[in-house]
């Protein structure tokens, strides 16, 4: 039935899938990597269809720390979105957040990850978690304290 070139109909992709069994993984770390996938998608397309955070003006300032990232101006940027909307939840913002290389800013920001880490949103991937990886071999404790609990 699958084999010709007409499309199948709701009913008939129902009783392919009852017929042929589940297609999903059987061991359990197939299964977790499936779920964290699954989330990571629903995240993404979740973070398609809302506004930035703290709306309009929430804008402004990520886009102003996004244009200042690179330049002597970011940590002030930071500072303005950190007081106007409070830390960033995107692994994006807050990756740049922690490019400011500024003590009280990376604080905050590690703070909100580990927030977002006990409540099960937030994966560290990517240059995000290289950044972490970094932080949790700083001299200063307080840095690497909150990194390593990140990384745990």
């Amino acid at each position: 039935m699958a084999d010709d070139d007409r499309k199948l109909t709701y009913s008939e992709r129902d009783r392919l899938r009852r017929e042929g069994g589940s297609s999903r993984p059987r061991s359990g770390r197939a299964r977790a990597d499936e779920a964290r996938r699954s989330k990571q998608a629903l995240a993404a397309a979740d973070a398609l269809f809302t506004d930035e955070q703290g709306g309009q003006p929430g804008k402004a300032l990520a886009a102003a720390v996004r244009e200042a990232h690179g330049t002597t101006d970011l940590a002030a940027a930071c500072r303005a979105y950190l007081e106007g909307i409070g830390p960033p939840s995107s692994a994006e913002l807050a990756s740049i957040f922690l490019d400011a290389g500024d003590k009280a800013i990376s604080v905050r920001v590690l703070d909100e990850l580990l927030r977002l880490k006990d409540e099960g949103q937030l994966a560290l991937e990517g240059g995000l978690k290289r950044q972490v990886r970094l932080l949790a071999e700083d001299f200063d404790d307080d840095l690497a304290s909150r990194a390593e609990d990140l990384l745990a």
